[in-house]
């Protein structure tokens, strides 16, 4: 019995994806531990990252947490045992070519992308505003056609302005306006009405 229980404990703890391996919390990894979706259970129970920008400077690529860092290029002769940096080989428009060494055995050297200096990650109101993809530049690169329409219907505000100043919540509206609070507090089936007015969409009546 004890031997079945092992084999079992085995299988399921082979079946689990890499992400239960060890970078999750322990509280996490329980709660999750039975779900039908492990690692979708795992990223929701983890919350949606901070957005911190889209864009890195000319010549970076995103590493991350906010960060940058500088492509460079390095050169070592032909057949050297150099390679490219995986974050960014392969991405982006990062290249590096050859030069003439005469000093070298083979006389050209070869570039590798590797990563230098660091970065923050900035803002730029032309690339959509997600994070860019590990050892890209930025959003840009993996833009949708027709993003910029997509994120000012998703910045619009749904709602009648009175309530847009307070995030389209009626009960915040009413806790910043005391004397309307009044007044739907003394007219329930009026305020009803009310509230049902400002919080629909102005752009789909």
């Amino acid at each position: 019995m004890i031997r079945t229980t092992l084999t079992a404990a085995v299988i399921i703890a082979g079946t689990l994806p890499a992400i239960a391996a060890g970078d999750v919390a322990p509280e996490i990894h329980n709660l999750c531990l039975k779900a039908a979706d492990y690692r979708g259970c795992v990223e929701a129970q983890k919350g949606t990252p901070e957005y911190l920008g889209n864009k890195c400077r000319a010549g970076y690529a995103y590493v991350g947490a906010g960060n940058c860092q500088k492509v460079n290029c390095s050169f070592t002769g032909i057949g050297g045992g150099d390679r490219h940096d995986p974050i960014v080989a392969g991405k982006s428009t990062w290249k590096c070519g050859t030069k003439i060494n005469w000093w070298s055995y083979s006389g050209i050297d070869r570039g590798h992308l590797k990563l230098g200096a660091v970065s923050p990650i900035t803002q730029s109101k032309d690339c959509p505003s997600v994070e860019p993809k590990i050892g890209w530049n930025s959003s840009c690169e993996h833009a949708k056609p027709g993003w910029k329409a997509a994120e000012k219907e998703d910045k619009r505000p749904k709602c009648h302005a009175k309530l847009a100043a307070h995030n389209c919540d009626w009960d915040t509206y009413l806790d910043a306006n005391p004397a309307v609070k009044a007044w739907a507090a003394a007219n329930p089936a009026m305020a009803e009405q009310e509230r049902i007015k400002l919080s629909a969409d102005p752009l789909k009546k």
